[in-house]
């Protein structure tokens, strides 16, 4: 049942618009009426599963129903019987590795689900469209107690699949998701990546630019998880996506011009949270502040591109506008 938290309110409606179909996704919220969310182009084959995920809510419903009845005759009170929390996989995951002890010696969520908690814990506007890969960040150099992470993810179902081309190992869930580790690039030697393998049992993927979401790391305690987990602040995730928006690692390339689309709808959303909180907007001009010559220059070019990708309403001229702003006064303050 922990499904259906996961699938987002509303019903799927298909509209045309100059000879080309597009799903929407109709909501109510109390005071408001409707409105209609933007999902995609139809026959889109991300979009079709997202919508065919929306479609599924009744069925679950029902079976809920169902299932809520048979606990109450067996005498289930009805406080034990509320909805909350996060897919059941995600906050499996986030509380295996609590007990790993690895939240405490510097893994971090970063990605989408890293977004999907923010719109959560943080009231960053929702979005529905993500990929449904569970991605962490470690610091360079590890120096926790030692973990059978292989074990621990083959014990929650995933299957471990070697990736010769870029030497990492993914876990795969069909029908859940990919789990993947990433440690930044620059600040790992091979003896700690060996050291990783020995003591983790873990071969995470190397990328660029992840030494500036482990560098501003925040807290937060979520529904369905013991431990406070760690994932970027809001700042550091909004100038990360600017400068890898673009130029992401380990992506398919059929793929690219979505994925570059959802990375720059995420960073506007976030734009417009750090916008609406004079604290937010100060910590995201220390981060500017601290950026390399080199960084400035990408996250620059990455916020000049985003109108590149504009297809609205689903990456509109005004989330452009919102990352222009956020970028240029945080600029101007530094």
């Amino acid at each position: 049942m922990t499904r259906l938290i996961h699938i987002p309110k509303g019903t799927p409606r298909l509209r045309t618009r100059k000879g080309s179909r597009y799903w929407y996704l109709r909501r109510f919220t109390p005071a408001k009426g409707y409105s209609d969310l933007y999902l995609g182009l139809a026959g889109n084959g991300d979009v079709e599963n997202l919508v065919a995920f929306i479609g599924e809510r009744k069925q679950r419903l029902e079976e809920l129903k169902a299932v809520k009845a048979a606990l109450r005759q067996l005498g289930v009170k009805k406080m034990e019987l509320q909805e909350r929390g996060y897919h059941q996989m995600f906050t499996a995951l986030l509380e295996a590795f609590g007990k790993a002890g690895l939240w405490d010696e510097g893994l971090m969520l970063i990605g989408s689900w890293c977004f999907n908690v923010y719109a959560q814990a943080f009231d960053v506007e929702y979005y529905p469209l993500r990929t449904m890969d569970f991605d962490f960040g470690l610091r360079i150099p590890y120096s926790g107690d030692k973990a059978d992470i292989h074990e621990l993810l083959l014990n929650l179902g995933f299957s471990a699949r070697i990736d010769m081309a870029y030497d990492k190992v993914d876990y795969v869930l069909p029908g859940v998701g990919m789990v993947e580790v990433f440690i930044d690039r620059d600040q790992a030697t091979a003896q700690q990546i060996k050291a990783l393998k020995q003591d983790l049992r873990l071969r995470p993927a190397p990328v660029a630019y992840l030494q500036l979401l482990i560098d501003h790391p925040v807290q937060v305690k979520i529904h369905g998880v013991h431990k406070s987990i760690t994932l970027p602040a809001m700042s550091a995730f909004f100038v990360h996506r600017l400068i890898t928006a673009s130029s992401g690692e380990y992506r398919d390339a059929a793929l690219k011009r979505g994925k570059i689309r959802k990375d720059y709808k995420q960073a506007a959303l976030v734009a417009k949270k750090i916008m609406e909180d004079q604290e937010l907007r100060r910590h995201l001009v220390r981060v500017i502040d601290r950026l390399p010559a080199d960084e400035r220059h990408k996250m620059a070019a990455g916020a000049a591109a985003a109108k590149e990708y504009i297809k609205a309403p689903d990456l509109s001229e005004e989330d452009v506008l919102w990352i222009q702003k956020a970028l240029a006064e945080s600029n101007a303050a530094t």
